[in-house]
């Protein structure tokens, strides 16, 4: 079976670690995969074939682009427009979003072209009966299934040479609070100096970001790394993970991290509480707000006893967060 999987990205989802997972899943199953996607979606790491699209790429191309490929079947990760391929060459596709997606741009016909689809699935945990309108009437919802894709890249950054390290990842915009993190990290740096922050992401606000570690002097003890870096190597090197988001998003990430077997710090956004266990497997803070992440930071810093009964709680979540059981579902 020659499946082709295709990354959509938007600015709170993007299907790169998704994809990977199920690209592997299936490969082992002795199907033969393609990963497809736009190609600042698609990094060096990737061990699984690709294929790099534009990032405009019409429905005309990309139905050239299947015909070419020989694809049975299209799993597709927020990637509309290659249902619309898919299903121009009746080839049977099925399709996977996070609940409530914020689209860039709206989608003319999208619940017609859902209603084409083998299955529709929804990445959610709210408890209120899923919205059939919006998704059609072959939707169903499944957990986000936690991915640990064990793919390490030991080129890591210089802060990784040190001993103990946070890391941090997401869109680097006001929503991401990463300047509340880095207002939190002047105040604990001076005080923890074997302590490292790595902060992963792209975004409007990564030149800001970066004044701000310059202005508070934060140069030895911080690290700012592209989007594209293996978030699974620093995750498996990190100590702490932290989630200073004024909005919901970077749940993927934080699904990840604590797969990892990480203790968490996270802000009290739609979602969180869905996730981590207050006090048991993290510890939650009010969003936007720079004294309590400084206090649940410098708590686990200085607690190792703390961190290490935390990351055993958090890694117990993949057993709630099934990605095999997802993985059988959407793949069958």
């Amino acid at each position: 079976m020659k499946t082709v999987i295709f990354l959509g990205s938007h600015r709170d989802f993007s299907g790169l670690r998704l994809g990977a997972a199920l690209g592997t899943f299936l490969t082992g199953k002795g199907d033969e995969v393609l990963l497809a996607g736009a190609k600042k979606d698609l990094p060096a790491y990737i061990e699984l074939p690709t294929l790099a699209l534009s990032a405009t790429a019409t429905v005309k191309t990309l139905t050239a682009t299947l015909k070419k490929s020989g694809a049975q079947k299209i799993i597709s990760l927020a990637h509309l427009p290659s249902c619309e391929a898919a299903a121009a060459l009746n080839i049977p596709f099925v399709y996977v979003e996070p609940e409530n997606l914020k689209e860039s741009k709206p989608f003319k016909n999208k619940k017609a072209l859902l209603a084409k689809a083998v299955r529709v699935f929804v990445l959610g945990t709210n408890p209120k009966p899923l919205d059939k309108k919006r998704y059609g009437a072959n939707a169903v919802r499944v957990k986000n299934p936690a991915i640990w894709v064990e793919h390490y890249n030991y080129n890591k950054p210089a802060c990784f040479k040190k001993e103990n390290n946070i890391v941090a990842a997401g869109n680097l915009t006001k929503d991401g609070g990463f300047d509340v993190l880095l207002a939190t990290w002047a105040r604990l740096a001076p005080a923890h100096k074997t302590w490292h922050l790595t902060i992963v992401g792209d975004g409007t606000q990564k030149a800001a970001l970066k004044k701000l570690i310059t202005k508070h002097h934060l140069e030895p003890s911080t690290e700012l790394v592209p989007a594209g870096t293996d978030l699974y190597s620093l995750l498996r090197n990190a100590d702490i993970y932290v989630s200073a988001a004024r909005a919901a998003e970077g749940l993927n990430e934080l699904l990840d991290a604590m797969a990892s077997k990480l203790p968490v710090v996270a802000t009290d956004v739609p979602g969180v509480a869905e996730l981590v266990a207050n006090g048991i497997s993290g510890l939650i803070v009010n969003p936007g707000e720079e004294e309590p992440l400084t206090v649940a930071l410098d708590e686990l810093m200085v607690n190792w006893g703390k961190r290490v009964g935390m990351a055993l709680e958090a890694s117990k979540h993949k057993e709630r967060f099934s990605f095999e059981e997802f993985a059988n579902l959407v793949t069958k």
